[in-house]
């Protein structure tokens, strides 16, 4: 047996003393996530599952996630904004389809962009295959990236595009000229009565409460980094773009949500690790539902199946077109 097969059998047996554990939140009062019949599309944001061999217990928490989205009505979308696993490792990721596979009659397209942790270890062309494998092997997921992280998608008239590091970093993402310039035509040439949605793991200097909702450690420190000037300049060439972002680690909270002039930027909490901030509770997400006249984005707990109660500061979102 391979290194990689004997850590996946491990992680399957610590995963079942985990899923017991007290500390995992139930689902008792869970409500069924519903799609709007009005709505032109309804999908989920996680950040931050860092799927981990060494920590059964964020498994747990994804998985009780996974079966809020299991018992779904008919999602368009789960986008995965980065840290998918903790150390990009094969048996990670294949644990991670493990925790997904059945939500393919629930959810009709996964989508994901990587974080630090997905490629910080490794060569940057093997890490990227690897992650295009990931993806490509779910039964729902949706990929077109061969030699980049960064594609496009039109889905019920919006369009998503996802990003990524154009070389292996440890924190921060080098975002080339390239995938700048393709992003820029992207959003310019997007319909213009529609949002557009642009994934990347890390956010912009300066918003969503940086550096504070970094654990306030330096001025660069949680966002893009170098490029974040450019990529701001970038999401501001036309009126109602979505920047949505994980990798801060950060709760539902007046920082989670910035209007940025042309663009409007969405900070998700975590599904699988621990949040900082007030509200700890785990397994936090996002579903953003858009309608001809306007975007509305929920924060919701997905390991209890229930949305998280309006006084908590943008918990609920409403974003006119």
């Amino acid at each position: 047996m391979g290194i990689s097969n004997f850590l996946y059998r491990q992680m399957e047996k610590n995963f079942e003393r985990a899923s017991s554990n007290s500390k995992v939140n139930g689902r008792e009062k869970a409500v069924p996530l519903q799609r709007d019949e009005n709505a032109l599309l309804t999908f989920a944001v996680w950040g931050d599952p860092q799927i981990s061999f060494v920590s059964p217990l964020r498994s747990a928490r994804v998985f009780r996630a996974v079966e809020d989205l299991k018992e779904a009505d008919s999602l368009d979308a789960l986008v995965l904004c980065g840290d998918i696993t903790e150390y990009g490792a094969k048996c990670e990721y294949r644990f991670v389809k493990k925790l997904l596979e059945c939500t393919k009659d629930s959810v009709k397209h996964i989508y994901a962009v990587p974080g630090n942790h997905d490629v910080r270890l490794r060569n940057h062309k093997k890490q990227l295959k690897r992650f295009q494998n990931f993806v490509a092997s779910l039964g729902n997921g949706d990929t077109d990236f061969k030699n980049s992280y960064y594609y496009t998608r039109d889905l019920n008239g919006c369009r998503f595009i996802m990003m990524g590091t154009d070389m292996s970093t440890f924190e921060a993402a080098y975002i080339s000229k390239n995938q700048l310039d393709r992003l820029k035509n992207d959003i310019l040439s997007a319909p213009e009565d529609k949002p557009v949605f642009v994934f990347n793991h890390q956010t912009l200097k300066r918003t969503n409460g940086l550096p504070k909702t970094f654990l306030g450690k330096g001025k660069w420190r949680g966002s893009v980094g170098r490029e974040s000037e450019k990529l701001k300049n970038v999401l501001s060439v036309r009126k109602n773009v979505f920047f949505v972002t994980g990798h801060l680690h950060y709760c539902t909270s007046e920082y989670t949500y910035e209007d940025c002039g042309n663009f409007k930027a969405l900070s998700v909490p975590t599904v699988g690790v621990i949040n900082h901030g007030d509200f700890k509770t785990m397994t936090q997400g996002y579903v953003i539902s858009v309608y001809e006249d306007r975007v509305i984005m929920r924060s919701r707990i997905f390991g209890e199946g229930i949305y998280a109660e309006k006084n908590i500061p943008n918990a609920y979102i409403e974003a006119v077109l």
